[in-house]
Formats: structure tokens, sequence, C-alpha cells
């Protein structure tokens, strides 16, 4: 298929120009000396950083995983969220690197509030925290004289900002850079693709978790539904925050044609869905189109360009036919200097969890 071949020849021309990408910020980490740089959080406030940076806190869950891939370690990582320590030592990424381990998990709550005596002690030199109405997630640690810096995910600019923000941090402009601009190939070529093809695009829902008969989804359009061609059914309802409470009701007026289950939630699965007996009647449970998404977080800038192609993959199955168990392969040999194994990507792709979802062992299962 012509596709095909664009999309693997897309992926050995990104992953010549990101290697060449890592080679630039591997040099300049050689001539990294003590100084002061400006840099903007997501708020646009100005934040002042000493480098070399010796050690940086990390509170919102999916931050981690790309300031492993964008410092090459752990090493400066001295706090992070238990919830996101949990989801990465279950997952792959706590296999690849277990000294996940002993990062600290006692300064922030798994809501995100800080323990501000327990943030003084360790001494970080700087915190990353979610960007929230009134502050009230940063304005205890400021007021007490800690340097923070915001990060959101809510828009595309918002999303690439806290890679370039972590660049600028670590001193490693140009490694960020090379993900960012890896990124924007990722995303055009796929665009590329549905725009000659003028397909309706598929509509989607998106759930955090459920209780019952109540469903906690994901409500605004997210920058990877919209790089991959969903809609998704919530924010077409008039939604427009990051996560809303609907009834199985809410979900079985809006009739999507695929449900996504999210990765980050281990008591939730796809068959909870296909075998729900309310939401038996949507077009994406009789077409078994109900999927656990890959254990990739797709909100990060660095790596999640990854699970735009299973999306696309999963959104228009006769358009896109890449190798993704390749692509994780060479992903994860530009992001973290180490190649998954077969059994680690059948985990990162959720095999087991999706073995009854349409298509699914035919399109990612191992050749």
């Amino acid at each position: 298929m012509n596709h095909a071949f664009a999309r693997r020849s897309s992926l050995r021309a990104a992953a010549m120009a990101l290697t060449l990408g890592i080679g630039i910020a591997g040099l300049s980490t050689f001539s990294v000396r003590a100084d002061e740089v400006v840099l903007k959080d997501s708020r646009g406030k100005e934040v002042r950083v000493t480098r070399p940076v010796a050690n940086i806190a990390i509170f919102p869950l999916p931050i981690p995983e790309a300031m492993i891939a964008v410092d090459g370690g752990t090493q400066r990582l001295v706090a992070i969220n238990p919830r996101a320590k949990a989801a990465l030592m279950n997952g792959v990424i706590g296999q690849l690197f277990p000294e996940i381990a002993n990062i600290r998990t006692d300064l922030v709550a798994p809501n995100f509030i800080p323990n501000v005596e327990e943030i003084l002690r360790a001494k970080p030199d700087i915190v990353l925290q979610w960007e929230t109405p009134a502050d009230v997630r940063v304005a205890p640690m400021e007021n007490a004289g800690i340097k923070v810096a915001t990060v959101s995910v809510a828009t595309p600019e918002t999303r690439r900002g806290y890679i370039e923000l972590l660049g600028g941090i670590l001193g490693k402009e140009a490694r960020a850079k090379s993900f960012l601009d890896w990124e924007t190939r990722t995303a055009a070529g796929i665009k590329s693709v549905l725009d000659k093809a003028g397909r309706a695009k598929p509509r989607i829902v998106f759930i955090d978790s459920r209780i019952d008969n109540e469903f906690v989804v994901f409500g605004r359009d997210e920058s990877y539904f919209l790089a991959s061609g969903l809609a998704n059914a919530a924010a077409a309802a008039g939604f427009a925050e990051g996560s809303v409470k609907v009834g199985a009701e809410s979900i079985l007026q809006w009739n999507p044609d695929i449900v996504f289950v999210n990765y980050y939630n281990d008591a939730i699965k796809p068959a909870d869905i296909l075998d729900h007996p309310v939401l038996g009647a949507i077009a994406a449970v009789k077409a078994k189109r109900v999927y656990k998404t890959p254990a990739i977080d797709p909100a990060t800038a660095a790596g999640g360009q990854l699970t735009y192609q299973w999306f696309a993959e999963i959104g228009y199955p006769d358009l896109f036919d890449a190798d993704i168990r390749q692509a994780i392969r060479d992903g994860f040999r530009l992001l973290y200097a180490k190649e998954p194994n077969d059994a680690q990507i059948d985990a990162l792709l959720q095999m087991p969890w999706n073995s009854a979802s349409a298509g699914y062992a035919a399109s990612f299962g191992k050749k």
C-alpha cells in the first residue's frame, strides 16, 4: 500500500533526523556551566533558573516521562507524584529505569496538592506543577519561597511549551527541539493522508474511570485527538473541561464510533465497556471498537507522537498500516537509548486487554 510505504519512509526519515538532533544535544552538555537563564512557564510568568540544575521535583503525571527522555535518565528527578510512580513502575518504563523505585513521592499528594514542609526540607532547585485557576496548587509553594514553574496540556502550544521548558531547565534545548520536530513531522504525515482521503472524522469517547453507570470522560478535543483525525463526542456535546462526569445514558446518546479506555487506570478495561448493560447499543460496542490505550502518554510531546500513529490506525485502519511495533522500538531507542523486547511491546500496546477488540491482534500483534 502506498500509504504504508509513506508511513515507513517518514518514520525512517524522522529517526535519522532525530538521531542527528540527539547528537547535537549530547555535545552541548560538555560545555554546560553555571549560568542563569530566564524561562517562561505556562502562565507566561518568567522563572529564573541557575544552571546546571541538580534536583527537580515534578508533580504532574505525564511530565516525568518526558524529563527522562529529554535528560537521558532519572539522575536529576528527586520527586514525582505517587500516581505517576505507580504507573511508571507497573509499566515498561519502570523496567527500563528500575531506579524510579527510589524517587520520592511524599512531596505531593495524588491530587497534586503540595506538601510544602517536605518540599522545603528536600530543597529542589525547581518544582514543576500543574497550572490551575487561582494557583491553588502553586501559591502555597511560591508563598514559601519555593521556585515553581507551571505546565499545562490544555492546548497544543502549552503542551509543546513544557518540552521547551524542560530543555531550558536542563540545558538541553537542542534535544528538546528534536522531539518537537519529530512530533511536527508525525502529525503532518498523518494530516497529509487524511486530507487526501477526505473522510468524516470518527467520533470517539475517551473514558478515564467508571463507577457503575457513571463515567469520567475527557471533555475537550485533546491535541492528540486532533493530530490523529478523531472527533471527541464529549466536546461536540459542549464540554470543554479536561475531565467531566457523565452517565451511561449520555454516552448512549452520543453513540460514538470508538471508545478508548485510559491506560493510567488499571481498574477499567475494554471488557467493562463491551459487557456493559447500557452501552451495548452504541456503535463502538456493536463493532467491538473499544480499546485500552497504549502505555505511552499521548500528552507528552516527547514520545507521545508514537500514540498519534496508533490512534490514526484505530480510527482509519484502511488508510494506515505502519509497523507500530517497529516504530516503538525505534522511538524508544531515540527517547531512552533502550529498546523494548517483544513482551514489553505487547505490554505497551495492551495486547492482552485488547484481545477481544476489533482488528487489534492483526494490526498490532507480533508478525
